[in-house]
C-alpha cells in the first residue's frame, strides 16, 4: 500500500534558560533610548554647545530637559539633577544634560570641556550626560532617572537593561581610584516594594570612553500591576563622578514550551498526538489557549478558549490530538500560548510562552499500484478526472472523493482497476455537477482486493472561468503541486522549474487542452527546501508562479 506520513516540525523552539530567551518591546520605548519623538532639539541652548562648526558640537546637539521628580505628569522619564544646556553648565555638581556629542577626538563641547562621549547606539541620536554629586549628601537627590507608571503583568519576569559610560578620559587629573562612578537600577512597586535588580559596579576610566551595558531580571509580584524604574547614583565622592546613561529599556521575557510525544512519522488517515510541557519555576504561567493558522503562519486564530491548568513540580503537560490527517493540510500551523492570566494574551507588557508546530505530509514507501499522476480539468460546467498507473497488483477499485473546502471530502462515485498490470493503464471520471464553489478539491481511494486501502493527493480545479493566469496548490507543496491555467488551444507545453538561482532543476512536457486545465506535476526530482519558479509555455501561453518547497 502506498503510505502518507506526518512530520510535525518545531518551527519556534526556543531554549528554556534565560539567556536564550526572547525579549518583548522595550516599555519604556523613546523615552528610555533618549530618542525622537520624545527627546527634540533645545533650539534655546547656548550657541557654542550646537554650533555646527566642530563634530562635538553638531546642529542639534542639546535635547529638551526632563521632568523634575515633583511633577505630576504622568508617564513621562524625570530626574532629581538640574538640567543644563549653557556654556559650563555641566562644571557644577548635581546636573545633567540631553546631548549627541560631548566630545571626540577632535576636542570637547563648551558645555563640559574635557568630557568624551557620543551617544550609545552611533546613530546621531541623543544620550543622558550627568555631573554626579556624592550620594550620601542629603542636599541632592541620588535619582538621574526615574520612570513612573510603566504597566505590568504579575507574576511575570522582565529584563532591565541600560548602557552606562564614564566619560571622564583616564589621563584627566581627577581620574582618581575610587572617584569612579557607580549605579544602582531600582524597581518600586504599587504597594511599596523596593529592589534593587542591578548594580554597574565602578565605572573604569578609559582614555577613550567605553559604553559598557548592565543587566538585571525582575519577576512581578502576584498582586503588582504597575512599577516606578530608578536610576540611582551610588558613589559617595564628587570629583570623578561624572557618567553618561542610554538605551533603557525593561522588556518582557518570553520564554518557551517543551515539544514532545508522538513527533515521529505517521500515516495519512491517522492522528498525531503531541504533548506541550509549560515549565515555569515560579508556576505562575498556568493560563493557555490553543490557536491555528491556516495560512502558513501569517494569521492565526483562537482555537480554544483561554483555559488554567495545574502545575505539578513546577511544570504542566497538554495534549493536542490531529486527526484525519491529509497532505491537504501541509502548512498548517499549530500553536499553545501559555501566560500568567486571560488578559495576558495578546498584551506586549506580558510574558507569553509560545509553541508552534507545523503538519506536513508526505509520501513514503512502496505500493502494489503505482499512480503516474492524477489531473483535472473543468470545461463547459464538467470537470473531467483523469488518471494513470504504472503497475497494479491486487487491485480492485479506485472511489473517487470530492469536497468544496479542501478538509471535508464524500464519496461521488467509483471506478474498477485492473487489478494486475505491468503496463500502463488510464483511468477516468466525469463529474458533471462539480457546484458554485471556487474551486473543488477530488482525490481518490485506492482500494485493494483485500480491502486495504489509500488515499491520493488532492487536485484542486478552479470551476469559475479562469483567467490568463496560473495557480498552483498546494503553495508550499511538499512532493507535488497542481498547476492550473487556461489554453486557448490543445497543444503540448514545456514546464521548467528553477530553483532560486534561476538554475533549471526539471523540465517536463504537459499536455495542455483547450480550456481549463489542472495538472499534477509528481515525480520530482529530489528538491531541497526553498523558493523554486515554474513556467509553462509554448506558442499560445507564457505562464510563470513562485512556489515554496517545504
Amino acid at each position: 500500500m502506498k503510505k502518507f506520513y506526518l512530520s510535525i516540525l518545531a518551527i519556534a523552539l526556543v531554549g528554556i534558560s534565560k539567556t536564550n530567551a526572547q525579549l518583548g518591546p522595550n516599555l519604556l520605548g523613546a523615552k528610555g533610548t533618549f530618542s525622537a519623538p520624545f527627546v527634540t532639539p533645545n533650539n534655546g541652548a547656548a550657541s557654542c554647545t550646537n554650533s555646527g562648526d566642530h563634530s562635538y558640537a553638531p546642529v542639534d546637539n542639546i535635547g529638551n530637559k526632563l521632568e523634575s521628580l515633583n511633577s505630576p505628569e504622568p508617564g513621562t522619564p524625570k530626574s532629581g539633577y538640574n538640567y543644563v544646556a549653557t556654556s559650563g553648565g555641566l562644571n557644577p555638581e548635581y546636573t545633567y544634560t540631553i546631548i549627541k556629542n560631548i566630545g571626540d577626538g577632535n576636542g570637547g563641547n563648551c558645555i563640559k570641556p574635557e568630557w568624551r562621549a557620543q551617544d550609545h547606539t552611533g546613530n546621531g541620536g541623543w544620550f543622558m550626560a550627568v555631573n554626579g554629586a556624592p550620594s550620601n549628601n542629603p542636599s541632592y537627590s541620588r535619582i538621574f532617572y526615574r520612570m513612573e507608571d510603566i504597566t505590568v503583568c504579575p507574576g511575570t519576569e522582565y529584563q532591565f537593561a541600560s548602557w552606562l559610560i564614564n566619560i571622564l578620559p583616564a589621563n584627566h587629573p581627577a581620574a582618581q581610584p575610587g572617584s569612579e562612578p557607580e549605579v544602582s537600577f531600582v524597581i518600586k512597586t504599587d504597594k511599596g516594594g523596593i529592589d534593587t535588580i542591578a548594580r554597574s559596579g565602578k565605572l573604569a576610566y578609559h582614555n577613550i570612553p567605553e559604553w559598557v551595558e548592565v543587566t538585571g531580571n525582575y519577576t512581578v509580584p502576584s498582586d503588582v500591576t504597575t512599577v516606578t524604574l530608578e536610576v540611582v547614583n551610588s558613589t559617595t565622592v564628587a570629583l570623578g563622578n561624572d557618567l553618561g546613561l542610554d538605551d533603557i529599556s525593561f522588556r518582557v521575557l518570553k520564554s518557551s514550551i517543551g515539544l514532545s510525544g508522538d513527533l515521529g512519522t505517521m500515516c495519512a488517515e491517522s492522528s498525531a498526538v503531541v504533548d506541550f510541557t509549560v515549565n515555569d519555576a515560579t508556576e505562575t504561567n498556568s493560563w493557555y489557549k490553543w490557536q491555528v493558522s491556516v495560512d502558513g503562519g501569517v494569521n492565526f486564530t483562537d482555537s480554544t478558549a483561554p483555559a488554567q491548568a495545574t502545575f505539578s513540580n513546577g511544570s504542566y503537560t497538554l495534549t493536542l490530538t490531529v486527526t484525519n490527517l491529509q497532505e491537504s493540510m501541509n502548512g498548517r500551523i499549530y500553536r499553545l500560548v501559555a501566560g500568567t492570566s486571560a488578559a495576558s494574551f495578546g498584551n506586549p507588557n506580558c510574558s507569553e510562552y509560545v509553541q508552534d508546530f507545523a503538519v506536513k505530509v508526505t509520501v513514503c514507501g512502496p505500493t502494489p499500484v503505482d499512480l503516474m499522476n492524477f489531473n483535472g480539468r473543468y470545461n463547459n460546467g464538467q470537470v473531467s478526472l483523469d488518471w494513470q498507473t504504472a503497475q497494479e497488483v491486487n487491485s480492485d477499485k479506485f472511489e473517487i472523493y470530492k469536497s468544496n473546502d479542501g478538509q471535508n471530502f464524500s464519496v461521488i462515485g467509483s471506478v474498477i482497476s485492473a487489478g494486475y498490470s505491468g503496463s500502463v493503464k488510464n483511468y477516468s471520471f466525469n463529474d458533471a455537477t462539480p457546484g458554485s464553489s471556487k474551486y473543488v478539491y477530488y482525490k481518490l481511494k485506492q482500494i485493494d482486493l483485500d480491502g486495504k486501502f489509500i488515499f491520493t493527493s488532492v487536485v484542486r480545479v478552479a470551476t469559475d472561468g479562469m483567467k490568463a493566469s496560473m495557480t498552483a496548490y498546494p503553495n508550499p507543496f511538499s512532493t507535488h503541486f497542481t498547476a492550473s491555467f487556461s489554453a486557448n488551444k490543445t497543444a503540448d507545453a514545456k514546464m521548467t522549474l528553477r530553483n532560486a538561482m534561476g538554475q533549471p532543476v526539471m523540465v517536463r512536457t504537459l499536455k495542455v487542452i483547450q480550456g481549463n486545465n489542472t495538472i499534477d506535476i509528481a515525480n520530482l526530482p529530489a528538491l531541497t527546501s526553498g523558493v523554486y519558479y515554474a513556467t509553462i509555455q509554448n506558442d499560445d501561453i507564457h505562464y510563470h508562479i513562485k512556489l515554496q518547497k517545504q
